[in-house]
């Protein structure tokens, strides 16, 4: 049955409701946390300048609300599952903003987001298939055990390369953005080509999309809020939530490979999971002319910034918009496979 205007409605709340929530309610939360002095210094500038930190409670506020009108709006459990495995990664990234935890130590308890997001399927096996779909070859043969240990795994994964895509301003709202609408064409078409599709896949992504475009406005240089762990694990994991129950896990890994090719140079060159801030050198150092350049430190971890780096110094402004080029190419690569996946 082809959606009604009902249907188009509650996609347009599931979008607007959280994205005016943010963008509404942000400027109070932000002089709250000024208040309380829950501000951290923006080492990227030359002298430090003070930003608002975390805003992640507000994000995740912003995500519970849309998904908890797509579940009511749409009688589905799939928001009800997405929300369970990113509110489990919320909670540990906000501990890491208030207490730091061990680089050892988080991806292990984000194994805990995975764990949650899968445990629904026991009471609700639809939420989504065993299978793999790859353009043109089709789909894998179901395994639901294998499947099921692959879907725990891309939570302390997926959540952990967001993580490393924010250091700078607008960074991790920008990448979030781009990959978020690469990944919510992969749905539509995925709803539009393909029969027994469930609308409510589609429209749970738009909450992340909101989410996302809402914090962009405070987040882009010059910064105004920083995320913190409780914000880019929040993303990143209703962004691994949202492939897996909507079915599009090849188009939403290319859109995210800048993040995995961030998160293979720093964890090989670091040997391990090690807590950014515990590092013992930075990637980069700021010149005197106020330059952002790659650090010549034989132990510095070799991050995707710092390889940009090398090719020459960057401002902040310009180094963002790299990487933003960079996102927005493997996002049309994404939304090649989505198209070959489901229009052929």
């Amino acid at each position: 049955m082809s959606p009604g205007l009902t249907d188009y409605g509650l996609l347009l709340v599931s979008f607007f409701v959280p994205f005016l929530l943010l963008v509404l309610g942000f400027p109070s939360y932000l002089k709250l946390l000024t208040s309380m002095g829950r501000v951290s210094n923006d080492a990227h500038k030359s002298p430090p300048t003070k930003v608002v930190e975390p805003a992640g409670p507000m994000i995740f506020l912003g995500a519970l609300v849309g998904e908890s009108l797509v579940a009511v709006g749409f009688h589905s459990w799939v928001p009800v599952a997405i929300m369970l495995g990113t509110g489990v990664a919320f909670i540990v990234g906000l501990y890491d903003d208030l207490y730091v935890l061990g680089g050892k130590t988080k991806p292990l308890l984000l194994v805990l987001a995975g764990i949650a997001f899968v445990g629904l399927v026991a009471f609700k096996s639809n939420l989504y298939q065993p299978v793999l779909t790859f353009p043109i070859l089709g789909d894998t043969s179901p395994h639901f055990t294998i499947y099921t240990i692959l879907a725990i795994a891309a939570f302390p994964v997926v959540t952990n390369a967001f993580n490393m895509m924010d250091s700078f301003n607008g960074e991790i709202s920008w990448f979030t953005l781009l990959t978020s609408l690469a990944l919510l064409l992969g749905l539509v078409l995925r709803e539009l080509f393909t029969t027994g599709y469930s609308l409510a896949r589609v429209a749970s992504a738009l909450p992340l999309v909101a989410t996302a475009g809402a914090f962009l406005i405070f987040n882009r240089y010059p910064s105004k809020a920083f995320d913190g762990d409780s914000g880019s694990l929040t993303f990143g994991a209703m962004f691994a939530a949202l492939a897996i129950t909507g079915g599009v896990e090849i188009a939403a890994m290319i859109a995210i490979v800048p993040a995995i090719l961030n998160s293979f140079y720093t964890l090989s060159s670091v040997r391990g999971f090690v807590e950014r801030r515990k590092m013992p050198t930075r990637p980069t150092y700021i010149g005197k002319d106020g330059l952002l350049n790659a650090s010549t430190e034989k132990d510095a971890p070799n991050t995707l910034i710092r390889l940009i780096l090398l090719a020459g110094p960057l401002s902040e402004r310009d180094l963002v918009k790299d990487i933003i080029y960079l996102t927005v190419v493997t996002c049309i690569f994404s939304a090649v496979i989505s198209v070959l996946t489901w229009v052929f």
